[in-house]
């Protein structure tokens, strides 16, 4: 029986191994670990003044890492042969797009940074050099989760490649979450203030908004792999809501802790579903995580500050994002892993 052009092509296409997977996801933990010190060093350094400084030195030297990690074996041996798609494996085009990309974004940060000077607070997170720089890092850090689902036929990755996976999910949620920090409820507590208005209706957008990010990172995982690994949900909602604790220095950590519990519940509740209705998986990713995620956080608050919100908002917040992953998760209920 004859093959199509594309048949042929993905029988050439190679993949990665499992060591070369895990060195990429271990390069995007300095890569992210790099971002987060310059933000404290952004908030905590009122006279950084200059491009050069030692956090940045870590950002860049991590990107580097991130970047010599994602180069196809192929071109340290010699002058490949043959299509691209023979020599860089599956999974890796758009982080090698990531690598170029980030360094043009590198460049305009260099010189948005002499000309204008370093911005603070939410103007360096909406900086457009800083915008492709978050682009172009999640493409590259993205990478061993593509890379795994191609490792067998459907994109259903055997168990051995969990490790690089997990690691990759941590960090691109971690960078996600860096972006967003101004719309983070587990570092501002928004249930603990009493504030009418406008000021609750923000609150409740920051439920929404990190409900999402939580819930699409591990929507791609298992779309990606065709199942959830164990652990993934308590490692994303942790990146999620611990690493931005650094800006404030943990001042709500409670409320930053307490989460963990509701993760690991919901990990459960999700590999349960799993082995009884495979197919109802991403409904349940959407309903569980904001389900415990936020019961168990707001557990948090009033342990430590005391929730001032009334019983009909703080419990209409809980089923509102319930509902909302619900739907989020339902669009993918068509929809084969993979």
């Amino acid at each position: 029986m004859a093959t199509t052009v594309s048949e042929r092509t993905a029988v050439r296409r190679p993949v990665s191994s499992p060591r070369r997977d895990l060195i990429v996801a271990l390069a995007s933990v300095w890569l992210a670990g790099g971002l987060f010190m310059d933000g404290w060093a952004h908030t905590h350094v009122p006279s950084l003044e200059t491009f050069f400084t030692p956090w940045h030195g870590v950002l860049y030297s991590g990107y580097a890492a991130l970047a010599i990690s994602l180069v196809p074996a192929r071109l340290w041996r010699g002058r490949p042969e043959g299509p691209i798609q023979t020599w860089v494996p599956a999974g890796y085009g758009l982080g090698l797009l990531g690598a170029v990309l980030f360094a043009v974004g590198g460049a305009l940060d260099m010189t948005w940074h002499i000309t204008f000077g370093i911005e603070v607070d939410l103007e360096a997170l909406l900086s457009p050099p800083h915008l492709l720089l978050l682009t172009a890092g999640s493409l590259m850090i993205a990478t061993p989760v593509r890379a795994a689902a191609a490792k067998l036929p459907g994109g259903a990755a055997p168990m051995r490649h969990d490790v690089p996976v997990l690691i990759s999910a941590v960090s691109g949620t971690a960078v996600a979450a860096f972006f967003l920090d101004y719309l983070s409820p587990f570092t501002d507590a928004p249930a603990a203030d009493s504030g009418y208005g406008n000021g609750q209706a923000f609150g409740l957008a920051q439920y929404l908004t990190y409900s999402v990010l939580v819930i699409v990172a591990v929507l791609f995982v298992w779309s990606r792999l065709g199942r959830v690994p164990f652990g993934l949900i308590t490692l994303v909602v942790a990146a999620a809501s611990v690493p931005n604790g650094v800006f404030d220095d943990f001042e709500n950590l409670s409320a930053q802790l307490w989460p963990l519990l509701g993760a690991v519940i919901a990990d459960i509740a999700v590999q349960g579903v799993a082995a009884r209705r495979a197919d109802l998986v991403p409904l349940a990713i959407g309903a569980v995580i904001p389900l415990l995620v936020w019961t168990t956080h707001l557990v948090g608050v009033q342990l430590s500050l005391g929730v001032a919100w009334s019983l009909e908002l703080w419990s209409g917040v809980v089923v509102l994002t319930a509902l909302a992953g619900s739907v989020l998760g339902g669009l993918f209920l068509t929809k084969k892993p993979g």
